[in-house]
């Protein structure tokens, strides 16, 4: 019944230059987010680390939030992990209308991400 490895997947290294696009997301309440969103030239493009590059005041409890964030999920990434996998793990909410929407800025930074890798692959 021990499904875990003892020891996790390699880090997946990526080379010191790699393509890299500068993204844009607003949250529901009207907050913009800047993101950097790099790609391994190596993999077809796939993306695998994610920055937070700017939007909320410098030196903020939720900039610091996101940042520790965005570091997060590039290892979840580079670890193998695809955007979709990730993003299916995080709180969504049901909207009125049917939709459903993330709970959170992180599930927002996860869909764009899934976005890029639709874009790129």
């Amino acid at each position: 019944m021990d499904d875990f490895k003892d020891t996790p997947t390699p880090r997946h290294s990526l080379p010191g230059r790699r393509p890299s696009e500068n993204r844009k997301i607003v949250t529901p309440e009207g907050h913009t987010v800047h993101l950097t969103i790099g790609y391994d030239p190596r993999d077809q493009g796939r993306v695998r680390e994610v920055f937070y590059s700017g939007g909320f005041r410098t030196g903020s409890q939720l900039e610091f939030q996101i940042q520790d964030a965005c570091v997060l999920i590039s290892l979840l990434l580079q670890h193998g992990h695809r955007p979709p996998e990730i993003a299916k793990s995080l709180a969504r909410v049901e909207q009125p209308t049917g939709d459903v929407a993330y709970g959170s800025i992180i599930g927002l930074i996860a869909d764009e991400l899934i976005t890029a890798s639709l874009l790129e692959g």
